[in-house]
């Protein structure tokens, strides 16, 4: 099923911040979804408040596609910011929705795709059924060990189990991040570190 179309790209914003932004949007929407990706390289992040940094991609995310994309995500390294605070900076969700801080959710979405967000991420969207769904969830849920390796650990299992189509997200700022925004759709791969 090639009814969503892959868009994304990796810039370097007016601060000089990695953003790695990538979505599903209806194939009529793809040229206008990558021509809105230049309007996040003014994005600026003014607090250390790891939930006013995910608030301001959020923002920024719903404001520039909603009504355009099925779904949106983004991560970003913050200079000077990795030492200091905990891991933050990634988000994923449906711009058509106000922006809100992730709980532990697994989302039915159209199309046969499910959604599963977290404080603390990573957050994915996969296309399987509701059981697979929920095993990569709790999976999700029990991973320990360092964020890099449970990020790393979940991106592959989603790049197995939902192998045409997918979004992925992990936070990139702080210590113990991993900053990787991926998408699939279409036919179309993209992945970035930031």
């Amino acid at each position: 099923m090639d009814d969503y179309a892959a868009f994304g790209a990796r810039i370097i914003t007016g601060q000089g911040n990695r953003l790695a932004l990538a979505g599903l949007c209806p194939p009529e929407r793809l040229a206008e979804c990558e021509s809105r990706l230049e309007q996040f390289r003014p994005l600026r992040f003014s607090s250390k408040d790891p939930v006013e940094i995910d608030r301001a991609i959020a923002g920024r995310l719903a404001e520039v596609y909603r009504g355009k994309a099925a779904a949106v995500g983004a991560t970003v390294s913050i200079k000077g910011l990795s030492q200091e605070i905990f891991r933050t900076g990634g988000v994923l969700g449906r711009p058509e929705f106000s922006p809100e801080d992730a709980g532990d959710e697994l989302e039915a979405l159209d199309g046969g795709l499910w959604m599963y967000t977290a404080s603390g991420g990573p957050g994915w969207i996969g296309r399987f059924s509701r059981e697979t769904a929920g095993q990569l969830a709790r999976l999700a849920r029990s991973h320990q060990g360092a964020y890099p390796v449970k990020a790393n650990d979940l991106y592959r299992r989603l790049l197995r189990l939902s192998p045409q189509t997918y979004l992925f997200v992990s936070d990139g700022t702080g210590y113990d991040s991993f900053g990787l925004c991926a998408v699939k759709s279409g036919g179309k791969e993209l992945a970035f570190i930031v």
